[in-house]
């Protein structure tokens, strides 16, 4: 360990002008790594969220951030009102969009049809396992 810090010790007091080039490099390379790790994963989240948004529609159930869960009745611009609740207790709930965490497709359409028939594959395999 000491040999390592030797070598740091003899290559900073050098007075040679290319010397410490490979050090800036490196840092460099860090650098741009860092960015590149925290940049692209961010895209990917932001763009499944402008998805997500995009498939909300009156109709479709939605899980809030909050585990709230109800029937979309109405849509704005930045809320959204969700119509929750058992049979004579039925409330409407006013949420900001930011606020939903999930969206299933609406009962009887194409998209909750084969979400449907997918749970049913992926059941039938497991029995098929067992």
């Amino acid at each position: 360990m000491l040999e390592l810090l030797n070598f740091f010790e003899e290559s900073t007091t050098t007075d040679t002008p290319n010397n410490g080039w490979w050090v800036y490099l490196i840092l460099g390379l860090l650098l741009v790594g860092m960015i590149l790790l925290m940049v692209i994963p961010q895209r990917k989240q932001k763009k499944r969220q402008e998805e997500m948004m995009s498939k909300l529609a009156i109709g479709s159930i939605v899980t809030t951030i909050g585990g709230i869960v109800g029937e979309v009745v109405q849509l704005d611009d930045n809320n959204i009102w969700l119509l929750t609740g058992l049979d004579e207790n039925k409330t409407t709930m006013q949420f900001v969009r930011q606020a939903i965490h999930s969206i299933a497709p609406a009962p009887g359409s194409p998209e909750a049809e084969q979400q449907a028939k997918e749970e049913q594959e992926k059941e039938n395999e497991v029995d098929e396992i067992k």
